[in-house]
């Protein structure tokens, strides 16, 4: 197995790990602000991982900046949808 081999393997499967802790966590939140946490932190740190991953399988290419574009793009708007998400579920409460 090369250095290539275990960077991609490392990569995506703290990707995959993220991602499934992520999901528990939304299981086993019974508060809407916690579940809210594990849902933006799914959509923020596992797609770097992700684009990271296809850069280093593809080097510079039309792939992997799109990759990396995306996840730049899912990480700045991430805040932006939670805040309007914990705003609904506050005026919800009322």
């Amino acid at each position: 197995m090369s250095a290539h081999d275990l960077a991609l393997d490392v990569l995506v499967g703290a990707a995959v790990a993220g991602e499934l802790l992520c999901c528990i966590g939304l299981v086993v939140m019974r508060d809407v602000y916690d579940r809210l946490h594990y849902a933006m932190a799914a959509s923020a740190v596992p797609p770097l991982l992700v684009a990271a991953a296809v850069l280093v399988e593809e080097d510079w290419t039309q792939p992997s900046i799109n990759a990396l574009v995306i996840a730049v793009a899912l990480f700045l708007v991430n805040p932006v949808a939670a805040h309007a998400t914990a705003r609904a579920a506050r005026s919800r409460r009322g």
